[in-house]
């Protein structure tokens, strides 16, 4: 017997019972018989089979609509505000329910192998197709999965725009899947010479070392092409759970767009090792992203903000505001989101900006944003509609059943080997389903000349994915109870399954040193980025990531950080002089990089060297990287990176009006920042990413790093 990969809450017509009654072209379906040939005779003619026709149409129907009675006036914000708002905390028993339900299913997941389970549901995922047809086929820009569900969001529901002329602000957004897929959205519906499209967009700064791996999408390829549009406001961290970043981003809107039409939020955080938890993991920065819409949103405009369950009160309530403050609100999971997991995408269209009550509560919300949080309830219990809290709950069960029905299927196709009748029909309803979405949504190619980044295609890396978590879920819960020995083992392991993950990319950068042909032998301008400072070095775009999870696992059995072997220095051999980066070390890695480097200019412009050598150093900070750039190119003719015998850095040769260069950096490194900011980079980012200079230091980065780690390990 075959299990039934998704639960069928709503009738195979046009018209679903949850009130989205939309048609598949993503338009308001009549309720009128039709004249001639229905839809649904059309659909089932057209695939000839009436079981594939259910299983595609069932992944275009999951949506849920808040009903709202025109003549209901209980839908409303309460007046009393400062007695109200997070004033109560409570559950409802049967959301709890609903979790409980949904995390004994999910915990049947536990002993399976990620990798393997990942592997098995991209195989079995019915849109699997789509993304890939959309790069060889369409060519579209920057697809990825993102990419795929925006698009479907945007023609479901074309009223999130409104027209050519549009202003968009995206938050969460790295890599940039979002904007891409907009872009092609509105070139391919509207004319060129009709669209005036302005965009900004905001994330987690993975420029910014101080921002943990872990919450970070460290894919910088769009980002570092289209850097002028990216907000990552005063403190350059990118975080929007402040209330001050909030307000330099908003004033930052008015200024470079004016109004703001469409917002988008695609955050999340990594609950992979929580996965009962996610709910809660995620509430803090669900209810930034929605404060951050409402503050900056103009009157009429659209929001979509992804989520994922919504069973806990402070869901409930930020679902009651949403509906309090928009006209329309739906619970949307696009085909092409997975849908073994618990992701929504929440459509708010047609903004109430003018709710006087809403201007009240505004301020009261912006306060809770001063740090991490732990929230209550937006609304007491009592102020909630119970039509509200009806529709809510089916809404909740809907989307329930939907990921526990696939769950239970993957895991029967996992467990029990595939006739080759039912591959060969997963193989016609992954067909007929990427047919469905190109047909539904009018997916045309785009023309070279209207993407962002065509430019610069050609310069831009592939795509790479960064798959930090191994094994299943019970065996990484087993190693948090392991002895030291243990932990040692399976560092041994995992150091040596990253070293030959990072060999093949060491070919190019073989034992013999590289002599650095830099792409600019002129000087580069002092460009100064501030922001705030770092209190320890938690990210690097210099080196692999899997290091900076290994150094933490590393940090935990050391009494000092395994990044910073004793025997890093900066030499003048000529003339005799050692710095020793261990000498500079205190308790504030900021300040203590400051005065290295400082150090260091100082004197570069009292001995003038002919010879610097970098020994045992990391350079991972952009700090630390642009002051090599600036000096390789301004004051050195030379910068060579030598692996063997020793890992070392060298500038050499003095060129012209060198030490006038070294005297401008130095100034600049010595002036003060006010407001508690400290610089953080000296040149132009561009000048330090995706080039040859980046990837010569990142390999000398992750060789390094290996190397001491392994040399800790065994000692």
């Amino acid at each position: 017997m075959e299990i039934t990969h998704e639960t069928r809450l709503a009738p195979p017509g046009p018209v679903l019972r949850n009130g989205c009654g939309l048609d598949a072209g993503g338009r308001r379906a009549s309720t009128s018989p039709p004249t001639k040939i229905s839809p649904d005779t059309h659909y089932r003619q057209r695939y000839n089979n009436d079981s594939l026709y259910e299983d595609v149409m069932e992944m275009f129907r999951k949506c849920f609509s808040y009903q709202k009675a025109a003549k209901d006036s209980t839908w409303s914000l309460p007046t009393a505000v400062d007695e109200v708002l997070f004033s109560e905390y409570y559950q409802l028993e049967s959301l709890q329910q609903l979790k409980i339900k949904l995390n004994d299913v999910k915990s049947k997941l536990n002993d399976y192998v990620i990798e393997e389970w990942s592997l098995h549901t991209r195989r079995k995922d019915p849109a699997g197709e789509i993304p890939w047809r959309l790069k060889s086929e369409t060519k579209a820009e920057f697809v990825t999965i993102a990419w795929c569900k925006l698009f479907e969001c945007l023609n479901r529901f074309p009223a999130l725009v409104k027209g050519a002329q549009l202003n968009s602000l995206h938050l969460c957004e790295a890599p940039g899947a979002f904007i891409a897929a907009l872009n092609h959205y509105m070139f391919t519906r509207y004319d060129k010479s009709e669209v005036q499209w302005q965009w900004l967009a905001t994330t987690l700064n993975p420029y910014y070392e101080g921002n943990p791996v872990k919450k970070m999408i460290m894919d910088d390829r769009f980002m570092l092409y289209t850097l002028d549009n990216w907000l990552f406001h005063k403190d350059f961290t990118g975080n929007i759970i402040s209330s001050e970043n909030v307000e330099d981003m908003k004033q930052q809107c008015e200024q470079r767009l004016g109004e703001v039409h469409l917002i988008t939020a695609d955050g999340s955080i990594d609950c992979i090792d929580a996965p009962d938890c996610q709910e809660e993991k995620v509430d803090l920065l669900h209810f930034a992203e929605i404060v951050t819409a409402l503050e900056i949103l103009a009157e009429g405009g659209c929001f979509v903000v992804k989520m994922f369950t919504l069973f806990e009160a402070t869901s409930l309530c930020k679902l009651y505001l949403l509906n309090c403050v928009f006209k329309e609100v739906h619970v949307y999971k696009p085909c092409t989101s997975k849908r073994g997991n618990s992701e929504v995408y929440v459509i708010c269209i047609d903004y109430q900006k003018n709710n006087e009550q809403l201007k009240k509560i505004l301020p009261k919300l912006r306060e809770k944003l001063n740090g991490d949080n732990v929230l209550l309830p937006l609304f007491p219990k009592a102020s909630l509609p119970k039509t509200f809290v009806m529709q809510h709950e089916i809404m909740c069960r809907f989307f329930m059943n939907c990921q526990t029905n696939a769950i239970e299927s993957n895991i029967y196709s996992f467990e029990i080997k595939q006739s080759k009748v039912n591959i060969k029909r997963l193989q016609a309803l992954r067909t007929l389903v990427c047919d469905e979405y190109f047909t539904r949504y009018k997916v045309e190619k785009l023309p070279e000349e209207l993407k962002i980044l065509y430019k610069y295609n050609a310069t831009i890396d592939k795509g790479y994915k960064t798959q930090i978590y191994h094994g299943s879920h019970s065996e990484r819960e087993m190693q948090k109870g392991i002895t030291m020995e243990e932990q040692i083992f399976q560092l041994h392991k995992q150091l040596n399954d990253l070293y030959k993950s990072l060999r093949e990319s060491w070919q190019s950068f073989d034992e013999e040193p590289a002599n650095l042909d830099l792409d600019v032998r002129q000087p580069i301008p002092i460009t100064l980025y501030k922001g705030k400072p770092l209190e320890t070095l938690d990210s690097s775009l210099f080196a692999n990531v899997h290091l900076f999870v290994m150094r933490g696992k590393l940090n935990e059995l050391q009494a000092s950080d395994v990044l910073w072997p004793d025997n890093a220095q900066i030499i003048f051999p000529k003339e005799n002089v050692t710095l020793k980066y261990s000498e500079f070390m205190q308790t504030n890695f900021s300040q203590d990089q400051e005065n290295f480097f400082k150090s260091l200019l100082e004197n570069l412009l009292k001995h003038k060297p002919s010879v610097v050598k970098i020994q045992n150093m990391p350079i991972l900070t952009h700090y630390a990287a642009s002051i090599l750039r600036y000096l390789s190119a301004a004051s050195y003719k030379t910068l060579e990176f030598c692996y063997n015998p020793e890992f070392e850095i060298t500038l050499e040769g003095l060129g012209e009006n060198s030490m006038k260069y070294v005297e401008q950096l130095y100034n600049a490194v010595s002036s003060s920042c006010c407001n508690g900011d400290t610089i953080l980079c000296f040149v132009n980012i561009f000048q330090l990413h995706h080039n040859h200079f980046n990837k010569s230091l990142t390999w000398y980065n992750n060789k390094l790093l290996l190397e001491n780690f392994k040399s800790i390990l065994y000692h």
